[in-house]
C-alpha cells in the first residue's frame, strides 16, 4: 500500500502502472476535493504529456498494482 500524507498530496507526482499499455503515464495531482467537515474525498490528476484531467477517488492512489507515488 502506498502512504502519503493527505496535507502534501496536492502537486505530488504518480506514475500509474498500467498492464495494457507498456508505457507509464506520469500524472500530477492538481487539486484536491474535501467534503463539508474538510475531509479528502478525491484529487483531480493531470497527466503530465496529455495535460488532461481526470477526477478519482484518493483510496485508488493505495493500489500499488495500479499507482506508485514519484516518477520513476
Amino acid at each position: 500500500m502506498s502512504t502519503f500524507s493527505t496535507d502534501t498530496l496536492l502537486f505530488s507526482k504518480w506514475t500509474r502502472e498500467d498492464q495494457h499499455t507498456p508505457s507509464e503515464h506520469f500524472y500530477l495531482v492538481v487539486s484536491c476535493l474535501r467534503d463539508g467537515q474538510g475531509q479528502l474525498i478525491g484529487v483531480v490528476m493531470q497527466d503530465i504529456n496529455t495535460l488532461q484531467e481526470q477526477e478519482m477517488n484518493c483510496h485508488e492512489l493505495e493500489d500499488p498494482a495500479r499507482w506508485h507515488m514519484g516518477w520513476n
